[in-house]
């Protein structure tokens, strides 16, 4: 990756944090775990619900600076049926 393009994990980290996480994705931020290293952005823990957690995943694309995600999130076990994004 070109050094001109990269932007740093921890600026990538707050903004995920501040702009996917806390506002109005219904998600309690204590029940996910998020770590940025190199533009790649790995979420885990469980979401409310297996839509938000892809929700999220989504989002994180959007993020300026974010290269890959790692979805290793845990739907609850009423919502079994999580499947990995990629791209």
């Amino acid at each position: 990756m070109l050094s001109i393009f990269s932007r740093p994990d921890e600026e990538i980290r707050r903004e995920v944090t501040d702009r996917v996480i806390r506002p109005g994705l219904q998600m309690h931020p204590e029940r996910l775990r998020l770590s940025v290293r190199d533009g790649i952005v790995t979420l885990s823990g469980r979401p409310e619900t297996d839509q938000a957690g892809q929700d999220i995943i989504e989002a994180v694309w959007h993020i300026e600076g974010v290269v890959a995600v790692r979805d290793e999130l845990d739907p609850d076990e009423d919502n079994c049926h999580h499947t990995a994004t990629s791209r």
